[in-house]
């Protein structure tokens, strides 16, 4: 079993030719996929998505990169969608400081709400933090309860950040694509990531590992992240999948 806990199942390249991309996800082992959102039209979308296709569930939330499109009212409409079944998430959220750092103060309140909206829910957050994750830290320390649990999705932060992540109770890391490049510079942070606190993802469309860099990322391709992650940690890679699946399924679908 294999869950891509963050693939972007909407953009048009890959709609339309979904149920081959699924096909193709299904015969690599991989039986669930978590599809965030980054706005209200996405989290509508994502929500219809799940609702079609067993093997598809989904977060719904602001993307930091969205939040000058949108008002708080937004979030209401995010609350409003999580009465469904399928959203196991509030996602994807965050700050980002790398397109726009002008509006962080904007991107933090968003931020915030939608942090005490999974704490309120009970619901998992998954966190962008492009140039951005010590603040993103500091933010959810500001919210941190029992009630609130996480993933730090595509992380790309130091070895004290890292520290910083791993002592909260609940909060989860995921590494994408990038680190099967022959310039990624991480591999201490792969080696510092306990397996229990590590989740799979793809972040499709974007960074496809090697040996499909330059190509339409997809689920099917989330083997090849995992076994460089296997190799990295010198762990073998059957239970590697065994402690990821039991943190996603802790984290995402815990009863």
């Amino acid at each position: 079993m294999i869950t891509d806990t963050h693939a972007h199942l909407y953009y048009p390249e890959i709609m339309k030719k979904l149920d081959e991309i699924i096909l193709r996800a299904q015969d690599k082992g991989v039986d669930r996929i978590i599809v965030p959102a980054v706005d209200i039209d996405s989290s509508r979308m994502v929500v219809d998505l799940a609702n079609k296709y067993e093997i598809i569930y989904c977060a719904v939330g602001i993307h930091p990169c969205e939040v000058n499109n949108n008002t708080l009212d937004a979030v209401n409409e995010i609350e409003k969608l999580i009465q469904n079944e399928k959203v196991v998430a509030i996602g994807e959220i965050g700050l980002d400081y790398y397109w726009d750092a002008s509006n962080s103060d904007q991107q933090k309140e968003f931020f915030s709400i939608q942090l005490e909206l999974g704490r309120s829910y009970e619901l998992p957050v998954i966190i962008h933090t492009r140039n951005s994750l010590s603040d993103a830290i500091k933010t959810v320390k500001d919210k941190y309860s029992e009630n609130l649990r996480g993933q730090f999705h595509c992380f790309s932060g130091n070895l004290d950040e890292l520290k910083e992540i791993l002592l909260l109770k609940d909060f989860f890391i995921s590494y994408c694509g990038n680190i099967t490049y022959k310039n990624f510079a991480g591999l201490e942070l792969i080696k510092n990531t306990p397996g229990d606190r590590l989740l799979s993802e793809t972040d499709s469309p974007f960074l496809p590992p090697v040996p499909y860099r330059g190509k339409t990322n997809e689920p099917s391709f989330i083997t090849h992240t995992l076994m460089k992650i296997s190799e990295i940690n010198q762990i073998d890679y059957g239970l590697l999948l065994n402690k990821i699946e039991n943190n996603v399924t802790d984290l995402f679908f815990r009863k």
